[in-house]
């Protein structure tokens, strides 16, 4: 593994941990650049106030066996990007978490994950995107 690799590898398992321990959000943004974003099905998240804003919800729906169920399945590391699959119990069998590194903090991250129980908004049609200026919520295990 190069020094870059290591370096990025160093930051998203920092990350991982403050998740994971339940530091709070600060925690968790603080390995994050201003001006990051991070993007998921519903959305992309740009800057710490929106990633904020993404975590507040993310946590806030989570049911409380998630944290001791997570498992990391993969880490892979190849210079400043980073790749992890994850699951949380049988609620949240798989997540996957791209993570693009760079002086120390995180620049970029995409979000995904499959949900056993995972329902649409009710205020969203079918086969309509989500409304990028609306609030993210929690509906069966899934972020929108």
């Amino acid at each position: 593994m190069n020094r870059e690799s290591s370096h990025t590898e160093a930051v998203v398992r920092r990350h991982l941990q403050a998740f994971l321990e339940q530091r709070g959000v600060d925690a968790i943004l603080a390995d994050y650049a201003d001006d990051a974003c991070l993007i998921s099905e519903a959305q992309p998240y740009c800057g710490r106030p929106a990633i904020r804003h993404f975590f507040d919800a993310f946590i806030g729906g989570l049911s409380p066996q998630a944290f001791g169920q997570f498992t990391l399945r993969s880490l892979r590391v190849q210079d400043d990007v980073a790749y992890i699959t994850w699951s949380a119990g049988p609620e949240l069998p798989l997540g996957t978490d791209t993570f693009v590194v760079r002086d120390g903090r995180i620049v970029l991250q995409t979000f995904a994950m499959y949900g056993a129980a995972l329902e649409p908004r009710a205020s969203q049609e079918p086969g309509i995107a989500p409304d990028p200026s609306a609030t993210p919520r929690w509906s069966g295990r899934a972020i929108h």
